[in-house]
């Protein structure tokens, strides 16, 4: 094809994305979880459903989506994780009731989704059964993806022992057609799965693109990539999805993925941009990270080279409490190692600090060991970083050599040129300064504890060791179990009958899960006995 030609041919798809887009309101948004986020200026905001006005949650803004989209049209999601039958129910009933085509394509590599994705499975067969049964249209069809797809793209890495350990279709984003129009014009894309979890308890993100084909179209591509390439078929009416490559640049908002090709032998590398993005900081700028897995050495390296390098510079790093030391569950997180270069460097301009519940500790039955429970753990499960207050990238990718290496993962990359743009960035700043001015105090908890709450790393690995001494001593355990079934609090003398222990033994206890900052003691009003109950 002739150079000049291609470059009109481009010229005209930018004036046709430019025409669409100025045709219509464009709309962009980013909703917080959990229910709404934390800060002010997020949990107060609202959606109009059909049921009626709602808050604004990350479940019901995508619900507004379905509800939104025109009968007859597409709707396509590539999501990590989907359990939350809400948003089940709402695609399968768009797909049955208004005749929406639906695609989903699922991870099928993560072990622990297969209960989840069974039950949607079951879901989407049931209907089609019905469908069949009175002669009617069901477009709903599902794809997934396997351990071999995984392997022959080279996305593994084997142990020494021998283990294979398999990358992940880790992204979470949509794209909505209206009825009869190739081109999308709207989209989702975030941190968050579908997921109770991810809506209501969690830290997470999604931003929604009313309006915006020219990042609904790069998120239309990278759909077609995976139900294409690397889709297997669950329903026996799946359709190839049209692959139309896009130009990032004629955007103003960048999706990077990197499950594209840009070679025969190699893919697009996030953490190449992610670099460019954190080499923008200026002298007298900031560097705001929350990230929920950060392993990645060569940019934390960067990090720490960029706050040596820029001495009045503020650099803040906000991750999940699982980052705080590296342990049996969580090797090679670099939150000490940041801590320990700043300390050693003398970098005043870089601190770093982690969401933090200590009921999220627990005794694990399976290795006969106090550890930090997962389903207990309050997440920070945000993947972002603003440069400057104003650039931002954001995604599904965690910072780690498994997300770049072997995951398909994506990020967002927004500039904040257009007040859309700037109030995006904002908000989620708004969630991070929220979350990040909620410093744990070292005093000893006299309250329940309201989240979020974070910890410095020192504090936070002094305590974890008093909560696991705690979980080791067998009647600890046993006062905790009691007291997680009392939210109100117990007595003393209740918590001995409860537990069939001396009151002795339980003061002596009592103390030492005090001191763990497990639990607190009530005060006690009007001469009232005083209560322990768990402190989060």
């Amino acid at each position: 094809m002739p150079l000049f030609q291609k470059k009109l041919e481009l010229f005209i798809l930018y004036v046709l994305i430019v025409f669409l887009g100025a045709t219509v309101h464009a709309d962009i948004q980013i909703y917080l979880a959990p229910n709404g986020g934390f800060s002010p200026e997020n949990n107060k905001r609202t959606i109009t459903l059909k049921e009626g006005i709602v808050p604004a949650t990350l479940t019901n803004a995508l619900l507004e989506m379905i509800e939104k989209t025109e009968n007859g049209g597409q709707i396509n999601i590539a999501m990590y994780a989907f359990s939350y039958d809400k948003v089940q129910d709402a695609l399968i009933a768009a797909s049955r009731d208004r005749q929406i085509k639906v695609k989903v394509i699922l991870d099928a590599v993560a072990s622990w989704t297969v209960e989840i994705r069974d039950i949607f499975k079951k879901k989407i067969i049931a209907e089609q059964k019905a469908a069949q049964e009175e002669g009617r249209d069901f477009l709903f069809q599902l794809k997934e993806i396997y351990p071999p797809v995984i392997e022959a793209r080279k996305r593994t890495r084997v142990l020494d022992d021998g283990t294979v350990i398999y990358g992940t279709m880790h992204e979470k984003f949509g794209v909505f057609y209206k009825k009869g129009n190739p081109v999308p014009l709207h989209a989702f894309c975030g941190s968050a799965n579908v997921s109770k979890g991810a809506g209501e308890i969690f830290a997470e993100n999604r931003v929604f693109f009313h309006h915006e084909p020219a990042v609904a179209r790069q998120l239309a591509e990278e759909f077609a990539r995976l139900w294409n390439e690397y889709g297997t078929a669950f329903t026996d009416n799946c359709e190839s999805e049209r692959m139309v490559s896009f130009d990032s640049k004629l955007a103003s908002i960048q999706i990077v993925s990197n499950s594209k090709p840009v070679d025969e032998f190699k893919y697009q590398r996030i953490d190449n941009v992610l670099s460019e993005v954190l080499s923008t900081v200026e002298k007298n700028g900031s560097i705001d990270v929350a990230m929920f897995s950060f392993t990645h050495y060569r940019l934390a390296s960067a990090i720490i080279y960029l706050a040596y390098r820029n001495p009045e510079a503020k650099i803040r790093i906000l991750m999940d409490q699982t980052q705080i030391e590296s342990d049996e569950n969580h090797r090679g997180v670099l939150g000490q190692f940041i801590e320990k270069s700043a300390q050693e460097r003398k970098l005043t301009n870089l601190e770093v600090r982690y969401k933090w519940r200590s009921n999220a500790f627990g005794w694990d039955e399976e290795s006969n060991n106090p550890q930090l429970i997962h389903w207990r753990n309050l997440l920070l499960h945000h993947k972002g970083v603003v440069v400057n207050g104003k650039l931002m990238a954001i995604g599904s990718y965690n910072w780690s050599e498994s997300a770049e290496e072997r995951n398909f993962e994506n990020v967002m990359i927004f500039h904040g040129r257009t007040p859309q743009e700037k109030e995006v960035v904002n908000r989620f700043m708004a969630e991070y300064n929220f979350i990040w001015g909620r410093l744990k105090s070292k005093d000893p908890v006299t309250k329940k504890v309201v989240h979020p709450q974070v910890i410095t790393g020192e504090h936070g690995r002094m305590l974890k060791k008093k909560i696991k001494s705690a979980y080791g001593n067998a009647l600890c355990r046993k006062i905790m179990a009691t007291l997680d079934r009392a939210f109100e609090g117990l007595t003393v003398a209740e918590i001995a009958t409860q537990t069939e222990l001396a009151k002795e033994v339980v003061v002596t206890q009592l103390k030492t899960l005090v001191e763990a900052d497990l639990i607190f003691a009530g005060q006690a009003k009007d001469g009232a006995t005083p209560k322990y109950a768990l402190t989060d």
